[in-house]
Parts: structure tokens; C-alpha cells; sequence
């Protein structure tokens, strides 16, 4: 009986004497609540170590071969590009060579369709893949370049199915075992490649003119107007 009366008692009067009232003796998340914090989950040294661990992990995602992969790369690219550009000049020059010979036999014969004299093409087609060749090997304004590269080696792809069929294209050996269409179709592959993702870290249009993307953004907001203080906002 003595119990009960001196509880009854004490406790109203402990909590009078708390600074927070009856959140002095509640959960820390529970009198966040209550004073409408946005944080539900008090700051812990549970929490901090979950906070490293998360950070351990993201450590994990990076390895001492980053460095040496990320370089052998870039170099890997630009032995890739100076490759297909050295090899792709002599398919112009051939042109320019034998101007008649390709007008008549090849673009009057497989793209008759085309506006204007077969020499106007053959002629263009020698001058993108001489020219493109030479842009390509520096890395200038790589992403059109080897866009229209590409597209003078699907027009070499579409003539060799018109003139010798798709040869067993994909799995069949031929008795001639002869595949004129792969060069031309690898051609188009690899200069795909680079009208995407551009010339690679070794190029004019990296080191020179700070990317060749933002070389192309900024020509836009001087053509359009477009102040950087707007683009900003």
C-alpha cells in the first residue's frame, strides 16, 4: 500500500521535473517524431558504420588495373583508328584513278538511281574517303567524319550482295572461298564504332578542342544565341 502511494506520488513529479516532459523518457526516434524531424533514425555509431561500409564497398568497385586498363585502351582506340584510316586511302585513290572505269561499272550499273553524272559520286566517294581518312587519323571532328566514311563503305557492302550475293553469309563455306562484302563490312563496323563515341582521348578533338560534344555545343548557343547564364537556368 506504501508502494502504490509513494509511485503515484513520484512519478507525476519526475516528470514535471524533466527538461522535455514525457519525451525525456522516450526513444530518441520516437521524440523526433514527435518534434517533426524528417530523420526517423538517430544518429548511432550503428549508423555510421553502416555509412563506411557502404563506402568500403564502393572502395571495392576500383582496382589497382583501372589505371593501366583505362590507358591501354585509349591506345588500343587510337591504333584502331590510324589502322582503318591508312588502310581506307587507297580506296579513294583507286577512284581517282580509274574515275571511268568505277562510274561505269559500279555507280551507273548498281545506283543508277542516284541524281546526276556517276562521276559526281565516284568523285565524292574518293574525296570522303581521302579527306575523312586524313580528319580521322587526327581525330577532327571525328563523329561526321567517319559517318560518312561509314556510309561510302554500306554503299561498297550493298554492291558486293547486288553482284555476288551474300556468299554464305553467315555460316556457309563457298567452293570459290571468296567473301567480298567482309572488308566493306567491317569497314562499316569499325567506323560506326567512331561516329558514336568519337576519336578516343588521343585526337584533336579532345586535346585541343575540349571535347569534341561540347566543341558542337558551343557553335549551337553561338549560332542560337544561347547565353551560358541561360543554359544555367
Amino acid at each position: 500500500m506504501f508502494v502504490t502511494k509513494f509511485l503515484t506520488a513520484s512519478v507525476p513529479l519526475l516528470l514535471s521535473l524533466a527538461p522535455n516532459g514525457i519525451n525525456a523518457f522516450a526513444p530518441q526516434s520516437l521524440a523526433n517524431v514527435q518534434r517533426g524531424s524528417i530523420s526517423l533514425v538517430p544518429s548511432s555509431p550503428f549508423n555510421s558504420a553502416l555509412s563506411l561500409s557502404s563506402q568500403s564497398l564502393e572502395d571495392e568497385d576500383t582496382t589497382i588495373f583501372d589505371g593501366f586498363a583505362e590507358g591501354a585502351s585509349d591506345l588500343v582506340i587510337l591504333g584502331l583508328r590510324i589502322g582503318t584510316c591508312s588502310l581506307m586511302v587507297h580506296h579513294g585513290l583507286d577512284k581517282i584513278q580509274n574515275v571511268d572505269g568505277f562510274s561505269a561499272n559500279v555507280v551507273a550499273k548498281y545506283f543508277g538511281f542516284l541524281p546526276g553524272p556517276p562521276s559526281f559520286w565516284t568523285l565524292s566517294a574518293a574525296a570522303t574517303q581521302i579527306a575523312g581518312a586524313g580528319l580521322l587519323t587526327v581525330g577532327v571532328l571525328s563523329r561526321p567524319v567517319a559517318l560518312s566514311m561509314m556510309a561510302t563503305m554500306l554503299a561498297a557492302v550493298v554492291f558486293h550482295f547486288q553482284n555476288t550475293g551474300i556468299e554464305g553469309f553467315p555460316l556457309a563455306v563457298v567452293a570459290q572461298h571468296s567473301y567480298n562484302y567482309e572488308l566493306a563490312a567491317m569497314y562499316v563496323i569499325v567506323l560506326a564504332y567512331f561516329g558514336a563515341s568519337g576519336a578516343g582521348a588521343y585526337s584533336i578533338d579532345e586535346k585541343v578542342l575540349g571535347g569534341e560534344l561540347q566543341f558542337y555545343e558551343s557553335i549551337y548557343n553561338k549560332v542560337f544565341g544561347v547565353s551560358k547564364e541561360a543554359k544555367e537556368e
